[in-house]
């Protein structure tokens, strides 16, 4: 893309609504735009434009726009739209380019024309993500920050929505810049006594540079745990439902839903595919996977339907295993919960025991004592009875109040470069431990610095930009 050109899209969706908006960013901006827009007070716009006031006037045609400076115009001719006009001038806008905002009338019809006008004098259709692209490359916003833009835009309750605003307002960048200057000091320290090597100088003691690195490893640590929490914050958290067929998956999955969209039948393995829907449980999104029941099939289609369970019972954060009350009994239950462990790696998922149809139930009270010392939920999926047990357990660690005063990682970019930041800084402490030389513990500091720098945009390159904002919606 060439980032000298003046760009333009619609900032609001391909809808018909009641306003639309089209955000142009570039030096010819003010110029392009005085060509089709005719102010109120009919003055020429490109000289009489100032920053940071709206307009008010018409979008016309060429042909209309020489009709008026001649003063010989038809009632209505080449009149597209009577809008809104922002003016913005650099560095003092998002793009910090000079930018010009279009509120016009909703109409796809008036959008698609003032679009094609503004492109026929001059301007080029924005790319995925340019406008932003360009906020960062003009220091507007580091690279983090221009993913929380995209994140706020996408979120979809109050969690996603506090945490990409925290983001973008700079607390989790504020814990990455001081973590980043810590390694730069130490390392530049380490640098010294290569460039002092002949006098033998010590510019940190090998204690404090120990202490200095451990301490910086539990910090990413600590930020590396938050990822868990923080992705489901953000995305959501996955919960499969399992069990034997005709167990009430479908069944609990409608009563959780509040809504009949899994098929519910007497007839065993009717699910044949995993169904996913997610709820909004107290400003966390929680998405509910449903599946065909676990058994031995001789059924090919069934046997697809059970290997797609199993795929997604990996991917759960959360597995809830529903059990039936009306035909299990204790040693059952224990037994299909070893059966699932050993077809599954549950390791880091959280398994909750779900024991359905408990108002028809035949387990005995010494089995339900039992089964109660292991967790388990007792409810009535057909009666929509203990339900509110399952929302409460699912979402008890992931309170939306803990966000507030804490730096959570919600970006598996940002995981990963903090995972190859802490490998470095755990083989420089390494190094260090085993009285290595300064150049190669500062060369294992740089190399985390490095990884730092990669999350925030200071380190970066084409490819890694093009992958970030391909994912922004047009005129973003």
């Amino acid at each position: 893309m060439n980032l000298t050109d003046t760009i333009v899209a619609a900032a609001t969706g391909e809808v018909q609504s009641a306003l639309g908006m089209i955000r142009m960013s570039g030096r010819q901006a003010t110029d392009i735009i005085s060509k089709v827009f005719i102010p109120l007070d009919n003055k020429d716009f490109k000289t009489s434009a100032k920053a940071n006031r709206l307009y008010y006037g018409r979008i016309v045609t060429a042909e209309r726009m020489v009709a008026e400076k001649n003063g010989t115009p038809a009632d209505s001719d080449g009149i597209i739209d009577e809008c809104m006009v922002s003016v913005f001038k650099a560095p003092h806008s998002f793009t910090g380019e000079d930018t010009v905002e279009i509120s016009h009338h909703g109409s796809l019809y008036i959008r698609r024309k003032i679009l094609q006008l503004l492109i026929d004098n001059g301007a080029r259709t924005a790319q995925r993500g340019e406008f932003s692209m360009r906020a960062f490359l003009n220091g507007k916003m580091n690279l983090s920050q221009t993913e929380a833009v995209a994140d706020l835009i996408n979120s979809e309750n109050s969690s996603s929505h506090d945490l990409a605003l925290k983001q973008l307002r700079g607390s989790y960048n504020e814990e990455l810049k001081l973590l980043r200057q810590k390694f730069l000091k130490t390392a530049s320290l380490l640098e010294l006594e290569i460039d002092f090597s002949a006098e033998q100088e010590v510019f940190i003691d090998r204690k404090e540079l120990e202490e200095n690195l451990r301490s910086c490893i539990q910090r990413i640590e600590s930020l590396l745990k938050s990822f868990k929490q923080g992705n489901a914050f953000k995305n959501g958290i996955p919960v499969a439902i399992v069990g034997k067929p005709n167990s009430g998956k479908s069944t609990l999955m409608n009563a959780l839903l509040n809504d009949n969209r899994s098929i519910v039948s007497s007839t065993e393995g009717t699910t044949r595919d995993t169904i996913e829907e997610a709820i909004n449980v107290n400003g966390i999104k929680v998405r509910f996977i449903d599946t065909a029941g676990l058994r031995n099939s001789d059924n090919e289609i069934e046997r697809e339907g059970i290997k797609r369970s199993l795929e997604a019972v990996k991917k759960a954060q959360t597995v809830l295993y529903l059990a039936d009350a009306s035909r299990d009994d204790c040693e059952s239950i224990e037994y299909q919960l070893a059966f699932l462990k050993q077809d599954v790696d549950l390791t880091g998922k959280r398994l909750i025991l779900i024991v359905n149809k408990d108002d028809i139930s035949n387990i005995n009270s010494q089995d339900r004592k039992r089964l109660e010392q292991k967790d388990a939920i007792f409810i009535s999926a057909a009666k929509k009875k203990g339900t509110d047990k399952i929302l409460k357990a699912v979402t008890e660690d992931y309170n939306g109040e803990d966000i507030a005063g804490k730096v959570f990682v919600t970006n598996i970019r940002h995981y990963e470069c903090l995972k190859k930041s802490l490998d470095a800084l755990m083989i420089a402490e390494q190094n260090a431990q085993a009285g290595m030389s300064a150049d190669i513990i500062a060369y294992d500091i740089r190399t985390a610095t490095d990884f730092f720098g990669q999350i925030t945009g200071e380190i970066t390159n084409e490819e890694v930009l093009g992958s970030i904002f391909s994912n922004f919606c047009i005129g973003k």
